[in-house]
């Protein structure tokens, strides 16, 4: 356990934390298979958020701190998982509208539509903060998912990549707050531009689940 970044997360969370809580969740975000979806990924998603609005807002943190917590890169339950696993850790130490709200917005990090409200779009942006990255950070962001789908050959995972990209592209704006707009949205789409290009070389006729962002 990476203990110096497991502290760095607790400071960053706006409500107390029971004993313990962060340390096994954040155990997960070790997992031997994630190379993009790690610690690192998580502190993170915990800058950009208060990038976005520096607040308390419980629930928000609440969902990014589980948002990945199960991640298996070709299921396609992982965020209804993480939603469980939010629930039953933390239903009887904090209250029942925050723990929905906080489940709610973990099933939304689907990002499968736009945030229907400011707290949930915080969430959203927070996670696809990576987008608008620099250039090499968004690179080695890539290298980490690509190792992620390693069980996938290069053509199917271009495929795939693809198709993800390509519908990230067609949304009229990719970040759900002005603040996330004003910060990343020219440069994610300068990247994801630049990443469909690449991919497009070698996507062939093979399909697969999206990979995920």
């Amino acid at each position: 356990m990476e203990t110096q970044l497991v502290a760095s997360i607790a400071r960053r969370l706006s409500f107390e934390v029971p004993p313990g809580l962060v340390a096994r969740v954040c155990a997960r975000y070790e997992e031997p298979h994630r190379r993009h979806h790690g610690l690192d990924h998580l502190v993170a998603c915990f800058d950009a958020r208060v990038r976005l609005v520096d607040a308390p807002m419980p629930a928000v943190d609440l969902a990014l701190l589980f948002h990945d917590a199960v991640y298996e890169p070709l299921a396609t339950d992982n965020e209804a998982r993480s939603a469980a696993l939010l629930e039953e850790a933390c239903g009887a130490s904090f209250d029942r509208p925050t723990v929905l709200r906080a489940k709610g917005f973990v099933l939304a990090t689907r990002h499968r539509a736009c945030a229907a409200t400011f707290a949930e779009g915080v969430v959203l942006d927070a996670d696809l903060s990576v987008l608008g990255a620099s250039p090499e950070a968004f690179a080695a962001y890539e290298r980490g998912v690509r190792e992620e789908y390693g069980a996938l050959d290069d053509v199917t995972f271009a495929e795939g990549r693809r198709r993800f990209l390509a519908a990230m592209l067609a949304r009229p704006t990719l970040f759900s707050t002005p603040a996330g707009r004003d910060a990343w949205e020219a440069t994610a789409r300068r990247n994801l531009e630049a990443s469909v290009r690449g991919v497009g070389t070698v996507a062939g006729s093979a399909a697969t689940v999206p990979p995920r962002r």
